[in-house]
């Protein structure tokens, strides 16, 4: 990521948290912690942070935080690695749109999402999407794993290492790689999700305009 970047990544998140700490009835000035890491400036990087210690730190930044994304000027993505832990930003998750979770089709990790899904909906509910994105390197199919977890398969996508760890390391990528299988299932999965998100979004307002129509009868 940093050799993609074409400034320093700043203080990131802890430093939101840091600087928003002071001013807890004023919105997080999340704008000031963002940086660009693509030329057209339509992408830019919010940073983690790397030590677990400083977790606790974030407590208090997540509703506020996700207010500031949910009323962000276009689509947010969120990398909430895993979830279950006493430390998952659940304000987070409420205020999603959808929620993916991303294994293989191995029995290890099918059965160690079971119990994640299960929080996962006690969280969002109805409020949001679930679905899951399925690697392809694996014994079973993405139609069996959605089966087995009851959980639609948005996606699939190949298993790719080497086009992968220019993603995950900054490997030197190959001439082909942006018009690989694995961008190409990548693009194919934003698709998906614009998708669903929108479509949910539309049966929400109707079923909003639907309670108020009836409450007009009911006056």
């Amino acid at each position: 990521m940093a050799d993609r970047m074409r400034e320093s990544a700043g203080p990131g998140l802890l430093g939101l948290a840091m600087a928003s700490e002071a001013e807890q009835d004023a919105p997080v000035p999340l704008k000031e912690y963002v940086v660009p890491i693509a030329d057209d400036g339509r992408v830019e990087l919010l940073h983690g942070v790397r030590d677990p210690r400083y977790g606790r730190q974030l407590g208090p930044l997540w509703q506020r935080l996700a207010r500031a994304l949910a009323a962000w000027d276009g689509d947010v993505i969120a990398d909430l690695g895993q979830v279950g832990g006493t430390d998952t930003p659940v304000e987070l998750l409420k205020a999603a749109d959808a929620v993916v979770m991303v294994l293989k089709p191995t029995l290890t990790q099918v059965d160690a999402a079971k119990p994640r899904l299960e929080a996962l909906k006690g969280i969002v509910g109805k409020r949001a999407m679930l679905g899951l994105c399925v690697i392809a390197d694996g014994p079973y199919s993405a139609a069996q794993v959605g089966r087995a977890l009851d959980v639609a398969v948005l996606a699939e996508l190949p298993s790719s290492p080497g086009d992968a760890r220019v993603l995950s390391d900054g490997a030197r990528p190959r001439l082909t790689f942006k018009t690989s299988v694995l961008v190409r299932s990548l693009k194919d999965l934003g698709q998906q999700l614009h998708s669903v998100v929108a479509d949910s979004r539309g049966k929400d307002v109707a079923a909003r305009s639907a309670r108020l129509a009836a409450a007009g009868a009911h006056q």
